[in-house]
């Protein structure tokens, strides 16, 4: 489980960016994280990820402190999917291979190579697989940094913006892909989407977020019209059209 306690952030003292961030997300939840651009959402996922360290308060993954944990160890706890997917000029199985890092010192052991070909195989690289990861399409990037990801071994998939660069097909697949990881392997997933009703599909559970705070918390029952102005300040229609639910922004 992802318990954030109270979490307090800034670059400087007097101008804090979260607020006293309280949420929880148990293992096999799809967590969705909204609001506005400048409400927090990114800077939230960077603490997280440890990239940034907060001023106050606590970040534990099934009781363990990933603040003070040493970067090595956090790796194997969480992985991080950028909106903005950057390549190394390497193969796609050596790129996925790079996951393995957190797990040898020398050389990667068969078994790294052995969880590196089954992700391949689970997300359908086979015929990437000696490709240059620099030479593919922004989304083909997109699904290799995904399936990288997974190869750590994750307790924790951290995504931002994960379909920024994708097709519909590949939306789809994403979506399919990341409920049987869910499922299949017990992790969680925690993202930040700006589309609402990708957002609807895609989650379990939703943290809406305004001015570095979260503003409501829950399941399918909080994703509601009051709550989205709450994080977008901004009015909205929520309709529902042969059991699919669509929110679309009033204008003016």
């Amino acid at each position: 489980m992802l318990k954030i306690e109270n979490l307090h952030f800034g670059y400087k003292p007097q101008n804090e960016i979260l607020k006293g961030i309280n949420l929880t997300l148990s293992r096999g939840e799809i967590g969705v994280l909204l609001g506005k651009n400048g409400a927090g959402k990114s800077t939230l996922l960077k603490n997280v990820l440890g990239l940034l360290k907060p001023s106050k308060g606590e970040i534990t993954i099934d009781g363990v402190d990933m603040i003070n944990i040493s970067t090595r160890k956090r790796a194997k706890k969480i992985a991080y999917v950028s909106q903005n997917v950057e390549m190394p000029t390497l193969t796609v199985y050596e790129t996925i291979l790079l996951a393995r890092l957190p797990y040898y010192s020398l050389n990667p052991s068969k078994r790294d190579r052995e969880i590196v070909y089954s992700i391949i195989r689970e997300f359908n690289l086979e015929h990437y697989m000696n490709k240059l990861a620099t030479e593919l399409s922004g989304g083909e990037k997109q699904i290799i940094a995904i399936a990288r990801a997974m190869a750590q071994e994750p307790d924790i998939l951290l995504f931002d913006e994960p379909t920024s660069n994708l097709d519909i097909s590949k939306e789809i697949m994403l979506q399919d892909k990341l409920f049987e990881i869910v499922k299949k392997k017990n992790v969680s997933v925690f993202m930040a989407i700006h589309d609402l009703n990708l957002a609807y599909d895609f989650g379990d559970k939703f943290f809406f977020i305004n001015g570095g705070q979260i503003v409501a918390q829950g399941g399918k029952e909080v994703f509601n019209e009051e709550n989205i102005y709450k994080a977008f300040n901004q009015r909205c229609e929520i309709k529902k059209i042969d059991n699919q639910t669509f929110i679309k922004f009033r204008r003016g």
